[in-house]
């Protein structure tokens, strides 16, 4: 979905759920981000707001379209970047809209103001089906397409659709924590936390707190984290299995847990009340000096053994004949 700015002209790209509601008629869910800033905009003045949608288009284009950027930051622009040259745009038809040159299919469209009608339930990427509502309608003004056109769509809570939003998340998530704390080596958004709820942060930390203060900072990224884990730099974020094992041995509830009882979080997280819940925080590092009860256990030459070689081993044709 691509939509431009009533009063500046600049671009944004989004992936949204569009319902088939008539002919000419789709049904929308906004969440509370960009296009829904421009949507106001235009509601208040009683104007429609023009957009297009672009289906088939390249991989790093829909990996753009996903970062977390400043407001009228066009997406289009990062998508370029990806390719190491400007993206080929081509204007609407029927509006000021830019898209993509080589996707396959686009609608083009307007949201209309002051119209809501019945859109959903849906499937969304928590595995969940979202709750149908009264919500925005684009009104069709034109569809151009290629010759046989490939009709790409993303399956809800499928991978696709989780790494979609995990990938660009986690790119921008860790350059705004890294501007606080340049301590931070890694993140990683897990996809048993659909790849956006469970955040967990590679720190090498300097500080007995510090923890706690990276674990503040990742609530503010985006207000989609719900679960922060922060672990040390021997652990490898994007093993689940490394990150359970450092909260089993190195975190004590009474002294290393943060819970954040009321804030803002995902409006498609069933378990909260219409997007108001708790955030929990997990401080499962090493103390700075942890003397020997923190000391990994380690076999004497496993660092240096090729295992795939062992296991194969040479044929040595004097062992054949032994039973």
């Amino acid at each position: 979905m691509i939509a431009r700015n009533p009063k500046t002209g600049k671009q944004n790209v989004s992936i949204n759920r569009l319902q088939r509601q008539g002919p000419d008629r789709l049904g929308i869910l906004i969440l509370p981000r960009d296009l829904s800033q421009f949507y106001a905009a235009a509601e208040q003045a009683g104007e429609p707001l023009d957009v297009a949608i672009a289906i088939g288009v390249d991989p790093l284009t829909l990996l753009a379209s996903q970062a977390i950027v400043p407001l009228d930051c066009d997406e289009l622009e990062i998508a370029g970047a990806l390719h190491g040259a400007p993206l080929a745009v081509v204007k609407a038809l029927t509006n000021a809209v830019r898209v993509p040159a080589d996707a396959e299919i686009v609608i083009e469209g307007r949201l209309l103001p002051h119209l809501r009608e019945l859109e959903g339930p849906f499937g969304e990427f928590p595995k969940y089906y979202g709750p149908a509502g009264r919500r925005q309608v684009v009104e069709v003004t034109a569809v151009t397409h290629r010759a046989a056109p490939l009709y790409h769509t993303i399956v809800p809570g499928g991978l696709e659709h989780l790494l979609l939003g995990a990938i660009p998340r986690e790119a921008t998530i860790l350059a705004y924590l890294q501007r606080n704390f340049a301590n931070v080596l890694d993140v990683h958004l897990s996809l048993g936390g659909v790849a956006r709820y469970h955040l967990f942060v590679k720190l090498r930390k300097r500080l007995p707190e510090e923890a706690f203060n990276v674990i503040g900072a990742a609530f503010s990224s985006h207000f989609d984290v719900k679960h922060v884990v922060v672990v040390d730099d021997d652990i490898d974020v994007h093993d689940p299995s490394q990150v359970e094992w450092a909260v089993a041995t190195r975190f004590q509830a009474h002294r290393d847990l943060l819970v954040m009882p009321r804030s803002q979080g995902s409006r498609l997280d069933p378990s909260t009340d219409d997007g108001s819940g708790a955030k929990m925080g997990l401080d499962a590092t090493k103390p700075l000096e942890p003397g020997e009860r923190y000391t990994v256990m380690r076999i004497p030459g496993e660092d240096t053994l090729d295992l795939d070689a062992v296991v194969r081993g040479p044929l040595d044709p004097a062992r054949l004949g032994e039973p």
